[in-house]
């Protein structure tokens, strides 16, 4: 089941006519590159520069935390590739707070984030580190077990790292169920985010936070994106990503 790249970006562009009232939402991206790409869902940080003048142009404010209905957006980062720490500097010119997503057994590998790098951003008092789980399995297709697993034991390694807590998860290729959820509450994950798009304070299930994919949106379609063009897709991601 798909839907094709250009009928997506015409219905996100129509449908935002109809949902622009300046809601809170959470944008998130891959990774950002000068010269090397670390990864190929990686944005160029020109196009990345480009949405943080947008954003700012249309009056929000980027926040670390989302604590309002309207007016603010959260930038998250998935998976800790190197780019994001090559580039921190334009973060901290423009004191841009953002979450950084890890898988804990990435830390360190080939095009990844290494601990001292994680302990650098972490320092910056900008970049939030919270869990993408251990080895980025996709939690509803594994076991009980394995879930308890992949939840624990990344919360732990990163606490340890960090010294600080871990309460937030970004579930792997924001795939999930009820049972998933359960075992992150069990796990001590207060926060729960997909990659369902749509707004913040428009929850489809318990906890689980909207996020919108923007890596490679071009200008109209961002503005679009940000007035709440893709929150008619809320639906059809959900059937792919919420699975029993």
């Amino acid at each position: 089941m798909g839907l094709g790249s250009s009928i997506r970006i015409a219905l996100v562009r129509f449908c935002s006519i109809f949902y622009f009232r300046k809601r809170s939402k959470v944008i998130f991206y891959h990774d950002i590159h000068s010269d090397k790409q670390f990864t190929e869902m990686s944005t160029s940080i020109d196009l990345f520069k480009k949405h943080i003048r947008i954003i700012r142009n249309s009056g929000y404010d980027i926040v670390a935390n989302i604590t309002k209905p309207t007016g603010q957006i959260k930038i998250c980062f998935d998976d800790a590739f190197l780019g994001l720490y090559k580039n921190i500097e334009f973060i901290k010119e423009s004191n841009i707070a953002v979450q950084l997503f890890v898988i804990s057994s990435f830390i360190g590998k080939k095009n990844h984030i290494n601990k001292s790098q994680l302990l650098e951003l972490h320092n910056t008092g900008l970049v939030n580190i919270e869990s993408h789980t251990h080895t980025h399995k996709i939690l509803n297709q594994i076991s009980d077990n394995e879930v308890k697993y992949e939840l624990a034991e990344s919360k732990k390694v990163l606490e340890n790292l960090l010294t600080k807590e871990v309460n937030s998860i970004c579930y792997p290729e924001g795939k999930f169920n009820y049972r998933v959820i359960d075992k992150s509450k069990d796990t001590g994950y207060t926060k729960q985010y997909s990659s369902v798009p749509g707004f913040y304070y428009n929850e489809f299930f318990l906890n689980v936070k909207k996020r919108s994919l923007v890596q490679f949106a071009d200008e109209k379609e961002f503005k679009a994106i940000l007035k709440g063009g893709d929150h008619f897709l809320a639906f059809w991601y959900k059937l792919k990503h919420f699975i029993k």
